[in-house]
């Protein structure tokens, strides 16, 4: 059984592992050293400081062991992801461990943490999705709507009132 419970300050490392495992989800192409992708400037203001005001992320479990991570941040127009919205419009990321994709897990850890935006007062969550990630239909069977294509990938908008 599948239970979601808050990430604990301790677990940074299990976020980074889950921010380059939602970055890895091509099987044909192999990314460059997690170290290298994790410092790149479109990646680091997901992890870098985490744990400050408003950052939230929910940690899926199957018998106590992490098996998926649902997160996000606020950020500003100088600093921010690829799904940049507004400042207050947090950006989400979710990753699946690889073996325990396909089984509802993505899908519970956003529904959760869109709940727990709702409670916390955000009215949208916006994020990213490459045109070709499998993970775009979810997004899409969640709510999600795209503010606008660009060449690789969408920004993805999800009215939470």
């Amino acid at each position: 059984m599948v239970e979601i419970r808050d990430l604990r300050p301790d677990e940074t490392a299990f976020l980074r592992e889950m921010l380059y495992a939602a970055l890895d989800w091509r099987p044909d192409v192999e990314l460059p050293p997690a170290e290298w992708v994790l410092e790149h400037q479109q990646v680091a203001p997901f992890h870098i400081g985490w744990g400050s005001p408003g950052d939230v992320g929910l940690v899926a479990t199957a018998d106590g062991v992490p098996i998926g991570l649902a997160w996000y941040r606020f950020f500003t127009e100088g600093e921010h992801g690829e799904g940049f919205v507004d400042a207050a419009t947090p950006e989400v990321a979710v990753a699946v461990v690889d073996g325990h994709r396909g089984r509802g897990v993505g899908k519970a850890l956003m529904e959760a943490i869109h709940a727990r935006a709702r409670a916390s007062g955000v009215q949208r969550i916006s994020l990213s999705v490459d045109h070709d990630n499998p993970a775009r239909r979810l997004y899409e069977r969640l709510g999600y709507v795209a503010l606008d294509e660009r060449e690789d990938d969408d920004r993805m908008l999800l009215e939470l009132v």
